[in-house]
């Protein structure tokens, strides 16, 4: 049931979404999302292999760090890695706490 609604939730928030719109109007902002997205792989990656993470948790944390905790949750349960379905939910929220507190600092400090 609750994998059922987690697809729900996707098919919820995905079915607004235009990719042509996007390409055609923000062309930047996507190029930009882009970029962010390979930054935030290689560093995970780089630090999975000083730590020795497999290259499942590092694929999964990486996912929790752009999606947040659903998508990764989603992924592990579709690749079958249910194992690292708990962690990564932890993971995931504990990213969103700490993002959300060094997000009000910056903030005000750009204030």
């Amino acid at each position: 049931m609750g994998t059922f609604l987690i697809y729900i939730f996707f098919v919820v928030v995905g079915v607004p979404a235009s990719i042509t719109l996007i390409i055609q109007k923000s062309p930047l902002l996507l190029l930009y999302c882009g970029i962010m997205v390979l930054i935030n792989m290689l560093v995970t990656f780089i630090v999975a292999k000083i730590f020795k993470f497999s290259l499942e948790e590092a694929i999964l944390a990486s996912n929790a760090n752009i999606g947040g905790p659903t998508t990764a949750a989603a992924m592990a349960i579709s690749k079958g890695w249910s194992k690292l379905v708990g962690p990564i939910l932890i993971v995931g929220t504990f990213g969103y706490i700490v993002g959300n507190y060094f997000g009000l600092l910056v903030g005000n400090i750009l204030i």
